[in-house]
């Protein structure tokens, strides 16, 4: 059964009057509602604010720290989505190119299981990833410079194919590409491993569509994890029964990512406009604790790979 329909007064009465929020500008939190919509403030943080026991706010929690925390986690996303998005190029520009060097630039050559580790148990998914190729050549008409090339030579080589893949798919052709291949593309990052850049493109695609889809993404946690790697060492990260406690499925985690798909000078200039967002907001060691972020997660920087 669906909720009536309530005006904005309505609604921000209740939450003053039944509730416990303190709500000093009833006409300025209206048009923040108007702006914003009750679902994505209210229903999206108000579990932060809340005693679990009661249901209503912490005493003295007001409208404005809601909005505040929401204006946080805007700004923070789009730090973030920046940033993953200029990872995920460089790794879709190392793919091709290795792929290429290693079997040439005609797109039969992405189209063909041969230069995939073909196994009784991933055949269907290679399978269905060639059939995505497929469709992307013969039905995508979106691109100009898809048409260009369909057109012009009847060939969409594998450094055109990949500007239109998700990160996600990039992630599974990762998964069936050759070792001679992934390793020279984990090398390209660090010389990470290939399991460590299984889990890290698995994570940041999640990390990706939060950002894209516009949902709550400072406490967002993963089901799945990132390897351990020397960073969780170096900071000193808490460990319980062998497990690190920050920085493997939590929005640390995806710092560790960006340190290692990322150039330096992209990094440092990630890190200062991360520092820069938590400065302007001042989330309490709550709010960074729910981030996954270490006391010493400044550190990260200067540390060296």
């Amino acid at each position: 059964m669906s909720k009536i329909y309530q005006s904005y007064e309505t609604l921000l009465l209740f939450l003053q009057n039944e509730k416990n929020l303190k709500i000093e500008d009833m006409e300025a939190a209206r048009h923040i509602l108007k702006k914003t919509s009750y679902f994505s403030l209210i229903t999206g943080y108000k579990d932060i604010f809340k005693n679990p026991t009661t249901g209503k706010y912490i005493d003295g929690t007001s409208f404005e720290h809601i909005y505040r925390l929401y204006q946080f986690d805007h700004e923070l996303r789009n730090v973030f989505l920046k940033y993953i998005l200029i990872a995920e190029r460089s790794v879709k520009s190392s793919l091709a190119y290795h792929f290429t060097s290693a079997y040439g630039e005609n797109q039969l050559q992405y189209l063909s299981k041969d230069n995939y580790m073909l196994s009784s148990s991933n055949q269907k998914a290679i399978q269905k990833l060639i059939n995505i190729f497929s469709f992307q050549l013969e039905r995508n008409r979106e691109y100009a410079y898809m048409n260009h090339y369909r057109n012009k030579y009847h060939n969409v080589p594998l450094w055109i194919m990949v500007q239109v893949l998700t990160v996600g798919q990039i992630a599974h052709m990762f998964d069936y590409l050759k070792s001679t291949v992934t390793i020279k593309i984990c090398i390209d990052h660090h010389n990470i491993g290939i399991r460590d850049m299984h889990s890290f493109l698995s994570i940041l695609t999640k990390h990706r569509n939060v950002c894209a889809h516009g949902d709550r993404f400072f406490n967002y946690i993963t089901k799945d994890s990132i390897t351990d790697t020397p960073i969780h060492k170096k900071l000193h990260i808490p460990q319980i029964n062998g497990r690190y406690q920050h920085g493997k499925n939590d929005l640390f985690s995806e710092v560790i990512i960006l340190k290692y798909l990322l150039d330096r000078g992209d990094f440092r200039d990630f890190y200062y406009e991360l520092k820069h967002c938590i400065k302007k907001y001042l989330p309490d060691e709550t709010i960074l604790w729910r981030m996954g972020f270490p006391e010493n997660w400044m550190s990260v920087l200067r540390l060296k790979m």
